[in-house]
């Protein structure tokens, strides 16, 4: 449905360029000086009195932790293994790689190859 454009109380609109617009603009005013700034300390105790705290250090920061080894290696191994272990065989294997210098796949590799040869010598004895 369009609307009605015949009407003639609808076919002008009110233009806002219009100079003979007598509006009294001077209550709009600001309400402070723009170079005027508050008071630092005021403001800090109002934040602190309604719970804000603030963002800048109290003391020194905490110790940063002991920095980890970067552990990326371009070998050609490109499938993710990953398992839930304790925190025991996770440290065992990592004092291992890090004892032989040797990169994390490479020591899964040589496990599991023991763990082959370890198995083929206890079916060649008959024992576990």
């Amino acid at each position: 449905m369009t609307p009605d454009t015949s009407s003639e109380t609808h076919s002008q609109r009110a233009s806002i360029f219009d100079d003979d617009l007598d509006l009294d603009l001077s209550a709009f005013a600001p309400r402070r000086p723009e170079n005027v700034k508050p008071d630092k300390e005021a403001l800090r105790t109002v934040a602190e009195s309604r719970g804000f705290s603030s963002r800048e250090p109290v003391s020194a920061p905490p110790a940063a932790p002991e920095p980890q080894l970067q552990r990326r290696y371009r070998t050609g191994r490109n499938r993710q293994l990953n398992l839930k272990v304790t925190d025991e065989a996770l440290r065992r294997f990592y004092a291992l790689a890090d004892a032989q210098g040797l990169v994390l796949g490479e020591v899964f590799e040589q496990a599991v190859s023991a763990l082959e040869d370890a198995l083929k010598a206890a079916d060649k004895t008959g024992r576990p």
